[in-house]
């Protein structure tokens, strides 16, 4: 009996740190009343004869642009690749429950933090693996092309750079929809220091991780573990180079594509070059506004957002 206690222990003790490790999504935020529209147009389409296209078009007419004649739909419909593209989709996705309610919970944070920030509809297609439109968000329709969220490994993907397939997995569905929200709300600073853009690009990054409180900070910012890892190890060293480099208050053109923009790995210009995470300016942005946030708990996300970068810093006390 004592050796089964003891088990029992060590259990609850192993859920409770787990739990006390996991951020937990506010009661008021989790209660709240809110109705999403999720449309499985992908299957749809998928699943449309030619000769209901007219019907199809009359129940979804926001779907279809007056520009495009309906020959052109129905040699869509009738395409051996977009019919391939429908069953992939159609298998990887035929439970789509559990990302509805994801979605829904998503929207209930920017409800609670944005309140006069419209609710659209959301819309899953089943497109030609654009990768760089995964998500398409305006005022009324959030589009979700499922291609582009088959896993990396999926045969659609070959030929594709490592740092992109890792991003075509249904781990960024919601990391995804968050990022076209936090361009909209984030204010683009005026100062075009290297120092405003990386804290700028820490707004959008801290914005996502509020949104999405429960979902992991490496899947937040598009790492792998082991990318968030060395990134987290490295932090000191990747901020003495910036520092030492003169480059935080640098005007320089080619520092954006060297620490920001999407890429294979950081460019330093050193030998560790090759083994380094992409995007770690995005990183130590992000670092500071999160240090800004702990130092500042009384601060609002709103009055975060619309703090001047370089006031951010300031007052972050930001040391790595």
């Amino acid at each position: 009996m004592k050796k089964i206690s003891i088990v029992f222990l060590i259990l609850g003790l192993s859920l409770l740190l787990s739990c006390q490790d996991e951020p937990q999504v506010k009661p008021e935020i989790s209660q709240m009343e809110l109705d999403i529209d999720v449309i499985r147009f992908d299957s749809i389409f998928a699943k449309t004869q030619p000769q209901d296209l007219n019907r199809l078009k009359a129940e979804y007419p926001f779907m279809f642009q007056k520009s495009i004649p309906d020959s052109l739909w129905v040699l869509k419909m009738q395409d051996s690749l977009q019919n391939q593209i429908d069953n992939e989709v159609l298998t990887t996705f035929s439970n789509f429950s559990e990302f509805e309610n994801e979605i829904t919970l998503f929207f209930k944070h920017l409800k609670y933090y944005f309140p006069k920030q419209p609710i659209p509809k959301v819309v899953t297609l089943a497109e030609y693996v654009d990768y760089k439109s995964k998500v398409v968000l305006n005022d009324e329709l959030l589009y979700i092309s499922l291609d582009n969220y088959l896993g990396q490994d999926h045969k659609f993907y070959k030929g594709f750079q490592a740092y992109i397939s890792e991003l075509q997995s249904d781990e960024q569905i919601l990391p995804d929809i968050a990022k076209q929200y936090a361009d909209r709300l984030t204010e683009f600073p005026e100062s075009r220091t290297f120092l405003s853009q990386i804290v700028y690009e820490g707004k959008k990054l801290y914005l996502k991780s509020q949104l999405l409180p429960w979902v992991q900070p490496y899947q937040l910012i598009g790492y792998t573990k082991d990318d968030f890892q060395w990134a987290q190890n490295q932090e000191h060293m990747v901020w003495q180079y910036f520092v030492e480099r003169d480059l935080l208050y640098s005007s320089q053109s080619d520092l954006r594509r060297r620490f920001i923009s999407p890429g294979p790995f950081t460019k330093f210009y050193l030998e560790i070059d090759n083994d380094t995470p992409p995007r770690l300016g995005q990183y130590i942005g992000w670092e500071i506004v999160n240090a800004y946030a702990e130092k500042h708990p009384d601060k609002s996300l709103k009055s975060i957002l619309e703090l001047s970068e370089q006031d951010l810093f300031n007052q972050s006390n930001y040391k790595p």
